[in-house]
Parts: structure tokens; sequence; C-alpha cells
């Protein structure tokens, strides 16, 4: 942790963290603000699955599972199959940036659970990477960040709905957590004064690219960007016309808790990780590691920070367990990060070069 920066006394966020506000205590909005979720349990997520099942055409398959592999949808992979009894289909978005150990670990747990894997993969980001890389060093800010893993989007967000449509299955599982509800920084560093809303979003976006003109230039990236950046409504209106019903059973029926979470992915999945990590966080795809160290880099804090606050606020983790987890969550080393620079093509001393004159460690 950067020890000029004040950070808040009850949680891992930093003074420079978009519109925070400290109190005469020193513990942030976010803490004050910080309710219980009341949960409506396994029963009420047993009930509101009935219908969307007798919906179903397939023979083989009860649900479609989103699987990319890392500790959400894999427990929930888990969930679906020993506690909800139910034959999912797991779908995986493969974008070209998975590191091994990811990829043995999705095919344990497939095989463990005695679940059908279909492992799809896409070239989108792998096409656009290096250009957007490029592009964004030239004027290295962290509102702009959000165009480098560009294509990964495009595979997942309607993958999952587009298979369950081909297989006749209505109800389709996510791995969405109130947790990941802290993480809008990312979209919120865009926007006009990094407040409102879509409007905000968009002249936050002009103004990015006539600051920087190379983000566009490439007529490829730009049809993805575009084709990205406005999915939610493409999808929106793929659930609508098939009746498809998403579900995501850790946002409001289940409580997530890390403690059981690594249990099961420890002991019953087999799970690896990387050498010298001490949990199972952050260690999937390779350009959302790139991503989060040059987060980190140029606004001092990354996911890992607002995924222990939210722990801390919810009393899953004391403040002093989670600067421990910190540590090992900020854990990627240089090496680590050439190493994805120059598997996109990048010159990464280059890259490196530029970065650390812009935002000296």
């Amino acid at each position: 942790m950067k020890e000029s920066v004040t950070y808040c006394k009850q949680c891992l966020l930093p003074s420079s963290y978009l519109n925070i506000k400290f109190d005469e205590e020193g513990i942030c909005n976010h803490c004050r603000e910080f309710t219980q979720v009341d949960y409506l349990g396994a029963e009420k997520l047993k009930q509101e699955i009935h219908e969307p099942l007798k919906l179903n055409i397939s023979t083989k398959y009860d649900c479609v599972v989103g699987f990319s592999g890392g500790r959400d949808s894999t427990y929930l992979l888990w969930y679906v199959v020993k506690i909800l009894k139910l034959r999912p289909l797991a779908v995986f978005s493969d974008d070209l940036f998975i590191p091994e150990i990811a990829l043995t670990n999705i095919e344990n747990t497939c095989r463990i659970l005695n679940v059908e894997l279909r492992h799809i993969k896409h070239d989108n980001l792998r096409r656009c990477f290096k250009y957007h890389l490029n592009a964004w060093i030239k004027r290295p800010v962290p509102a702009t960040l959000l165009f480098i893993n560009v294509g990964e989007r495009i595979g997942y967000e309607t993958l999952v709905e587009k298979e369950a449509i081909k297989e006749g299955v209505h109800l389709i599982f996510g791995g969405r957590t109130n947790n990941q509800e802290t993480t809008k920084h990312k979209i919120d560093v865009m926007k006009i004064g990094n407040r409102g809303g879509q409007l905000s979003w968009e002249l936050g976006y002009i103004k990015q690219v006539i600051l920087n003109p190379r983000l566009i230039l490439n007529p490829f990236c730009l049809k993805i960007q575009y084709q990205e950046f406005y999915i939610k409504k493409w999808k929106e209106k793929l659930i609508q016309d098939n009746n498809l019903t998403i579900i995501h059973p850790y946002f409001k029926y289940i409580h997530w808790r890390e403690q059981e979470i690594e249990n099961v992915l420890f002991n019953e999945l087999k799970w690896k990780i990387p050498d010298g990590k001490i949990n199972s966080s952050r260690f999937g795809c390779e350009v959302d590691t790139l991503r989060q160290y040059l987060y980190y880099r140029t606004l001092g804090y990354n996911d890992t920070h607002l995924n222990l606050s939210y722990l801390i606020r919810d009393q899953q983790l004391s403040r002093e367990e989670a600067f421990r987890k910190l540590e090992d969550g900020l854990n990627v080393s240089s090496n680590d990060i050439k190493y994805i620079l120059n598997k996109a093509g990048v010159d990464a001393e280059k890259f490196m070069s530029k970065l650390d004159k812009k935002y000296p460690m």
C-alpha cells in the first residue's frame, strides 16, 4: 500500500477512490452506507426456478451455467449440481488469454461434477488487444483502461444465452454477486466528473477520444467497441425475445461466503493455484491481470481493494486479514506483466518504460 495515501479506518479504500468521503472518524461513506443484504434463501431460489424449468424443451439439460473458470462461477456450477440437483451445460467463453492452470481447473471441475463443458473460443479480444494497448500507452490514463479488454465481453455476454436457445433451455445461472456491485469505478472513471448515467459516460467517451484519437482509428476495433459498449441492450432483447430466465443465486438468494467457497474449491474440486498464491482470487484471464495491474498503477487501487473492503463490511474478514490478502492479490511481478504484453505482440520494454515514466513506482 502507498504510504502517502490516506485509507479508510474500517476498510481498504484509499482517499484517491472515486467520489469517496471520510467522516470525522476517518471512516468512508461506503462503510457508513453499507447495509447487510437480506438474502431470500435456498427455498425461495428453488421456487423461482420451477417455472422456467417447465418451459425447457431439452431432455439433456435443465439449465445453462456461464462458466468462466473463476471461483464465483466454479462454486456456482458446484451449487447447481450438488445442491439444486440439476443437469447443467457449462458454457466457457475462451478469449485465448486464459492461463494453463485455469484451463486445468475448468476441465477438472467439469470432470469431477460430471458436467458437459462447451468450450467456445473467440478471437475478437486477440484481434483488438495489441492495437488498444499501443493506443492506450500514447496517453496512459485510467479513464481509457476499459478499452484494453474490448473484444472480451462480446464473447461471454451473449454466448450463454445463444447456447441456451440452441439447446431449448430457458433457465440460465450467472455468478453475479453483491461484491461485484462495488467495482463500478471502471465505468465511472470514464464519466464526466466521474458521476452520472449513460449520457455522462458517452460524453466522457467522446472527451477521451478527442484527447487520444488513436483509440478509434482502427475500423475493426471501433466496430467491436460499439458492439461491446452497447451489448447490454442486445442481451436484454435476446432474453426477452426468447423468454429466458437469468438467475444469479448469490446476488439475492444465497449469501456468498468466501470460507465456504474456498473449502469447496480446494477440497472437493481439487483446485490448483499458481506458485506463491495463498488464495483463490484473481488468476484467470491474463488480460484482466494486466488491466488490474494498470488500475493499481494509475489509480492506486483496483478490484482487489474493493472486493476485500466488501468482505470487511460483510463481516467475513477483519481489516488485518484483508491487508494480508491484499498483499497477495497485488503480488504480480513485472515479468508476468511483460509476458502478457509480449504475448499480445506489444514491445514490453518500451511499454513499461513509458508507464514507469508517467507513474513511477
